[in-house]
């Protein structure tokens, strides 16, 4: 009994030593990276950034838990998301996107606000850090709108922000998570320490962004009349060099500035025979329809 007495005795020191050791090693990685920390953690720093509209912090913070490669351990790789319902109408959760990470893993993004019955329901947010091709954080992009059926549906406005660069707001009307209806697009740029300002208008149908052109061209032909213009060049004309220029790009035009006024200085001017001639870029922008509403959203 001695001798099995102090096998035990060993073998509980060596058992209590280990501990010991793991639970040091625990505490010092904790302290400098996200690898230790719990689902539930990790929802309710961002929760607190989101209920403070911090959404820069809250960014950088699902920025940097994708560095250290601590959020694919919460599990939301796996396409279900991680929730929190708190029972009263609310919660949150962490869910996967369409589109991927750099490191070729499917991009995760934060959601808080209504919910019941763990869908996303009412009003709410959704958030995620934009990258480029290593991976370093650009900018963060928002949707703030009315969700239903665990969707947005409802109106939303949508923000892009670039650091240093501009910031995109696109206001309009959602369903299951693709613009479908009448959306304006406020363009904020830096341009040498200053801002420059643009509203643009367009119609997206079930995520697909519809051809304007011929809004377009009409725009600039009447602000070409206003300068009185309009003897040197036809509308017909203007949307037909507008398509040529769109096919050039790679899409189509489905995007105008409806404030454009200042017609020589950006939309119109003359060529080395004093003929018109129109700077399409400055008022009108192409896509090849592949946009589907409110990037990051499992639709």
């Amino acid at each position: 009994m001695i001798r099995i007495t102090e096998t035990i005795k060993k073998s509980i020191v060596i058992l209590v030593s280990s501990a010991i050791i793991l639970l040091a090693l625990w505490s010092g990685s904790y302290t400098t990276s996200y690898a230790k920390g719990t689902a539930e953690n990790v929802l309710g720093s961002l929760t607190t950034y989101a209920a403070n509209k911090d959404y820069d912090k809250a960014a950088e913070y699902l920025h940097d838990i994708y560095k250290d490669k601590s959020i694919y351990s919460l599990g939301v790789s796996s396409g279900l998301p991680v929730i929190k319902d708190n029972g009263d109408g609310t919660g949150c959760g962490l869910y996967q996107g369409v589109d991927s990470f750099p490191d070729g893993n499917p991009s995760i993004y934060f959601y808080y606000g209504g919910m019941a019955g763990g869908l996303r329901t009412g009003e709410g947010v959704i958030l995620c850090w934009s990258w480029n091709d290593e991976g370093e954080a650009t900018g963060y992009y928002t949707f703030e709108g009315t969700f239903a059926d665990d969707l947005p549906n409802g109106s939303g406005t949508a923000t892009e922000v670039v650091y240093g660069l501009y910031t995109n707001i696109t206001t309009g009307t959602y369903s299951n998570g693709l613009e479908n209806g009448i959306m304006v697009e406020s363009q904020i740029k830096e341009v040498l320490e200053e801002f420059e300002y643009r509203d643009l208008t367009y119609t997206s149908i079930e995520g697909v962004r519809q051809d304007n052109t011929g809004d377009a061209a009409a725009h600039i032909y009447e602000q070409i009349t206003a300068y009185g213009l309009q003897d040197y060049i036809t509308v017909e004309e203007i949307e037909t060099d507008i398509r040529n220029w769109a096919y050039l790009q790679g899409g189509y035009v489905y995007m105008y500035d409806p404030n454009y006024t200042n017609v020589c200085n950006h939309g119109f001017g003359f060529d080395e025979d004093d003929g018109p001639f129109c700077n399409y870029e400055w008022c009108v922008w192409t896509t090849d329809g592949s946009l589907n509403g409110v990037r990051h959203l499992a639709s």
